[in-house]
């Protein structure tokens, strides 16, 4: 939990100084190349992430988890080598196939080892960590390209190393798995048919309403995720370049206020958790939609993000994310069948990617024709 979404989200912190220092991109298309490199991520996510569910069930969790953190990595390894835009979506072609099976295998593993009683609080602690790691991320690594050009590096050069550190520990984290979960062979039950286990996760929201809306609150839960690290990070880097900072220093800004808004959603995590637990999960996933509401309608109305405004803001952001993921986690987990839970989490992601790739997409669109805040505000009325 503390370096698989840590890992994930780099990327989305990291990418506008590829953009920028890189490429050359001009600042008008970059939002709408951020978004297209999103939706390319989630269209492989569609395709292939039901699959890295249902193989879960057949053959493990522990080989299937491993190999995803290794691909990840990989992917990290070639991303600064790019040269060209088309370039930079191949190589994000091959991040995205690990970047889709490493964060099921996460949820499946978390939902594999916990009582019902506390699987809410259960999920909000792995939560905890996720954000531990997220803004160990956010503070240390954002600064990264700024502290290899203190030493002697080039703008290109310092992007790559950069870019080849988080590779270094997404591989160290691969042995860690493959390690830590030597007991977790295999499950006791499988189906021999993968596929079908993928359709039969889909047919069991159709005879479950609860399952319905915990797979239709993903679609929004996810998007919720990826506004942040997808359009923050650019948005915060675009405003910084405009103020006459660096491009390594507005990185390292951003860093910061995502920082805040990880640390926020790390201190409120075990509460949602509780809350999820005490009452029925309905409930608390309506409160949680409803504070990312005001979370993400809020962020709508900030002008500049640098200044002492952003960080109530910030803290918002960090509360709504982290509830209707808590939230949407628990309901899922709860009327998820031991025996098809992989294939249900699969499909419970595969919804997600569907969120992403709509709320990427369009929010590259609306952020360089509209606004840099406008992807957070249709965040907002999509969470209301």
């Amino acid at each position: 939990a503390f370096s698989t979404i840590a890992i994930i989200n780099f990327m989305g912190l990291a990418q506008p100084y590829i953009l920028t220092e890189h490429l050359n991109i001009p600042v008008e298309r970059q939002g709408t190349l951020t978004g297209t490199l999103s939706a390319i991520n989630e269209i492989v996510a569609i395709i292939l992430i039901g699959f890295w569910g249902a193989l879960s069930d057949r053959i493990g969790r522990k080989p299937v988890f491993t190999l995803g953190l290794f691909l990840m990595s990989l992917g990290y390894f070639i991303y600064p080598l790019a040269e060209t835009e088309t370039q930079l979506m191949l190589y994000r072609i091959f991040f995205s196939i690990g970047a889709c099976c490493a964060p099921v295998l996460l949820s499946v593993s978390i939902h594999d080892s916990c009582q019902e009683i506390s699987r809410g609080k259960w999920v909000a602690i792995n939560s905890i960590f996720t954000g531990l790691g997220v803004m160990i991320m956010a503070l240390l690594l954002a600064k990264a390209p700024s502290w290899y050009i203190s030493q002697g590096a080039d703008a290109i050069a310092a992007g790559r190393y950069s870019f080849w550190t988080i590779s270094v520990f997404g591989i160290f984290a691969a042995f860690i798995v493959w390690l830590g979960m030597r007991g977790w062979i295999k499950p006791e039950f499988h189906q021999p048919d993968i596929f079908r286990q993928v359709t039969d996760g889909i047919r069991a929201a159709r005879q479950n309403p609860r399952l319905a809306v915990a797979y239709g609150s993903a679609f929004i839960g996810r998007g919720d995720l990826v506004v942040i690290s997808a359009f923050l990070s650019l948005w915060i880097v675009q405003f910084g370049i405009e103020s006459n900072l660096s491009t390594g220093q507005s990185l390292g800004r951003a860093g910061m206020v995502f920082g805040l808004v990880q640390g926020a959603a790390l201190l409120w995590s075990y509460f949602i958790g509780v809350i999820v637990d005490r009452f029925d999960r309905m409930i608390g996933l309506g409160v949680a939609f409803a504070l990312a509401g005001i979370g993400y309608s809020a962020t709508g109305f900030i002008e500049n993000p640098l200044g002492s405004a952003m960080i109530p803001v910030a803290i918002l952001l960090g509360i709504g994310e982290v509830s209707v993921l808590v939230a949407s986690g628990a309901l899922m987990g709860e009327e998820a069948p031991v025996e098809k839970r992989g294939a249900i989490i699969g499909v419970f992601g595969l919804m997600g990617g569907v969120g992403i790739l709509f709320c990427t997409y369009v929010g590259g669109i609306v952020f360089d024709n509209i606004g840099r805040t406008a992807p957070f505000s249709m965040m907002g009325i999509l969470n209301f």
